[in-house]
């Protein structure tokens, strides 16, 4: 019987490593829920909490849940879990903690790799493209943006991702492109009521308002 070669085993040990990493991440962020909101997530426009009850306990009532606020982890889905350490980094973000963003940030795309494909709708590409300009990859982000335009080409969280990656890559003219685009179908795009035009609604606003600074629209 031929010996089975070392390297077959080395993607069965990243997996394991990546698990462990993630499940530490998880043990930070669960440690954090208690922590107040703080002010209105600039780059997020505000995620809701989860319900009472929901993934984890005490998170929307206070520390007075069963566990005392502890996640119960085995009621959060792949996706779940990837939307909820997003809202963390962003969170952080918001704070000033760029550090603990960034690694919170980290455990979010890799737990967005993990999101079954069927799972990962336009809403969660615009999070792992503002995932990745918190990374500094704004090849990645800008490939995130890309694919969600490619979907639908007006939709206005691609289009405010594609300004913020060319902002971030020194490129005024595809900016002030991409914020004359979404001004140009805000309108329209905000009547089609898409579930994550009303989550991230007050992003959608303070990147209008952006837009129209920029390029001197009304």
């Amino acid at each position: 019987k031929p010996e089975k070669p070392k390297a077959a085993g080395l993607p069965w040990v990243f997996s394991a490593l990546a698990l462990v990493a993630f499940a530490v991440a998880i043990a930070f962020f669960v440690r954090g829920q208690a922590a107040p909101r703080i002010g209105d997530m600039g780059m997020t426009g505000g995620l809701p909490e989860a319900p009472q009850g929901e993934a984890i306990s005490g998170s929307a009532g206070g520390a007075g849940g069963p566990s005392g606020g502890m996640a119960d982890l085995s009621q959060l889905s792949p996706r779940q879990a990837a939307d909820r350490l997003f809202e963390r980094a962003m969170r952080e973000e918001d704070g000033g903690d760029t550090e603990r963003a960034k690694f919170f940030a980290n455990m979010a795309v890799t737990a967005y790799a993990g999101v079954p494909p069927e799972e990962m709708d336009l809403d969660a590409h615009f999070h792992l493209g503002l995932l990745q300009l918190l990374q500094e990859d704004y090849v990645a982000a800008g490939t995130e943006a890309d694919l969600i335009l490619s979907v639908r080409p007006n939709h206005l969280l691609g289009l405010a991702l594609a300004a913020r990656v060319a902002e971030a890559n020194g490129d005024p003219a595809a900016e002030a492109a991409a914020y004359e685009k979404l001004l140009s179908v805000l309108d329209s795009e905000r009547a089609a009521g898409l579930s994550e035009y009303q989550m991230h609604g007050s992003l959608i606003d303070v990147e209008a308002a952006r837009g129209r600074e920029l390029t001197g629209a009304n």
